[in-house]
């Protein structure tokens, strides 16, 4: 345990000098040469360096990525095209399904190849094997959850996680007891039924590393301790309690690390509870209320986005973190956004919704980018960057924004077919567009869906070629750097991506268990 925090110790990061030494830049701390500890002793035999990846068998070598980034279609088929594959490969596997006489369903469509729909039993649905659920389609999901939680501490790279515990045994061990945490609340409470109880389960075992780490370091009281390396007024002047309680500033760093990523997992909870009021209301929507519904969640988005990219940029100081998040916060807005199209009941909805976003994005990106909205944002804000920084900064959001909505796009385009006509029909009853006095038309959806990514995809480039011809910007070279200079960047991508699609999913299976307390009762 002597070098359990070996690759935390920094210097003194209470002396003054230390504050002057670590100069933050876009994707980087710049150290002076002057101020390395080059005599930090190496780590003994056996002990794993704490800057080494959590799991490193998911680390692209630096061929393989170049393989991947440096040329536009593998690029797309990498971040666009593969995470939104697996999506569907995992909500297509059918479910085995019960009629509710008990009579077991096997796999939908292979028990009768010419019936492609189970019945449809609007008010004694259909039931589902929970073991089934469990261990395949939830198990899943939760191993995508943890593998994003574990990628984040990878990007942090000081993750303070203690060698005894290890990368992989920890991850498997939260995998599993989040399982036998899903086994107790199937045999012994209803609540197995309710989605949110699902989605509250996978939101604690994503907490789970937090947690550890945390005690790990209020464990270690020598570490909280303030350095022994003080200058004689400061020894003179500090009393005891003082010394006792100022704390290095990785620990610190680590706590508002621990604080953003808990705002992260916790933003999908509020959102689903958002999707869910919007949802579940039996009166139908007008084109006005599906806008104030799109925007003041997009408010709210950009809101969680601002804190916590201060909070990585100016406390915790990591770049990758602030890419990765960003594209998070994208993400849980856009997929919100498309599944709403699934309620849309006119082409009118749908060309309100779609002119206001595509005046926004070819109006608002641009307008960011220019010097006189940096310099007000200097003036008045209190902007610290330059303004080739701060360019850098506008180009790199609007190519998360893009990724966020083509991913989006093209997952949910593919799973309303792949639902809609497939052997899961029953199980997903939000995309079955069939409620009594609501005219939900699914050609109608598919249709303007398709029509509203090409207008997405139209706005982008003519935001992309204003970027270039007015500002000299190119936003897909300016994200090959930074892909090439953080490669870890491009899995976390994926991961989130994969995780996001997936929680949208989760939260719109019909849950309706065979054998499970209270399901013959559920509303």
């Amino acid at each position: 345990m002597t070098h359990m925090f070996q690759a935390l110790d920094q210097g003194d990061e209470q002396d003054p000098q230390y504050n002057d030494a670590v100069q933050f830049s876009p994707g980087r701390y710049r150290i002076h040469p002057t101020y390395i500890n080059t005599t930090r002793p190496p780590p003994s035999p056996g002990e794993v360096n704490e800057r080494t990846h959590l799991l490193l068998g998911i680390r692209p070598t630096k061929n393989q990525f170049q393989e991947w980034i440096n040329v536009t279609w593998k690029r797309t088929l990498i971040l666009n095209v593969f995470p939104v594959a697996v999506v569907l490969a995992w909500c297509a596997v059918p479910f085995p399904t019960y009629v509710p006489s008990n009579t077991i369903k096997h796999f939908g469509f292979l028990s009768d190849i010419n019936i492609f729909h189970l019945p449809n039993h609007d008010d004694n649905p259909v039931e589902i094997n929970f073991w089934f659920f469990l261990f395949f389609y939830y198990g899943f999901y939760n191993a995508i959850a943890l593998l994003m939680v574990t990628k984040m501490f990878d990007l942090y790279s000081l993750n303070w996680w203690p060698k005894w515990l290890g990368g992989y045994f920890a991850y498997t061990v939260f995998w599993l007891l989040s399982l036998i945490s899903g086994v107790i609340i199937y045999l012994h409470t209803s609540l197995v039924k309710y989605n949110l109880t699902w989605v509250l389960l996978t939101f604690i075992t994503m907490n789970m590393p937090l947690l550890v780490g945390f005690i790990v370091i209020r464990g270690q009281t020598n570490r909280l301790n303030y350095r022994r390396s003080l200058t004689l007024p400061q020894k003179t002047f500090f009393d005891r309690r003082q010394l006792r309680h100022r704390l290095p500033k990785s620990y610190v760093r680590f706590l508002w690390f621990c604080f953003t990523l808990f705002i992260v997992i916790a933003a999908f909870i509020a959102g689903e509870a958002y999707a869910y009021v919007f949802l579940t209301t039996p009166e139908a929507h007008s084109g006005v209320d599906a806008f104030v519904y799109v925007y003041s969640w997009l408010a709210t988005i950009y809101i969680l986005d601002a804190v916590t990219e201060y909070i990585i940029e100016s406390r915790v100081k990591s770049y990758p973190l602030q890419f990765t998040f960003k594209l998070y916060f994208f993400m849980i807005y856009f997929i919100f956004y498309r599944n709403l199209f699934a309620r849309l009941r006119d082409p009118d909805q749908y060309i309100l919704i779609q002119a206001a976003s595509s005046l926004w994005v070819c109006i608002f990106y641009p307008l960011c980018m220019t010097q006189t909205v940096h310099k007000n944002l200097v003036c008045y804000i209190g902007l610290r960057k330059d303004y080739d920084d701060y360019k850098k900064q506008c180009g790199r959001s609007f190519f998360i924004r893009n990724l966020a909505e083509n991913a989006t796009m093209l997952g949910f385009i593919c799973w309303i077919c792949i639902i809609h006509y497939g052997p899961n029909y029953e199980v997903y009853p939000y995309f079955k567009f069939i409620e009594e006095g609501n005219p939900f038309d699914f050609d109608l959806t598919l249709r303007m869906s398709c029509i509203i990514w090409t207008f997405e995809l139209a706005s982008a480039a003519i935001t992309r070629i204003i970027f270039r011809k007015v500002f000299k910007h190119s936003i897909s070279k300016d994200a090959v750097k930074d892909f090439d200079e953080y490669p870890e960047i491009v899995v976390a991508m994926i991961v989130i991506i994969i995780h996001v699609l997936q929680d949208m999913l989760m939260a719109l299976l019909n849950l309706n268990f065979k054998d499970a307390l209270g399901s013959k009762h559920k509303p």
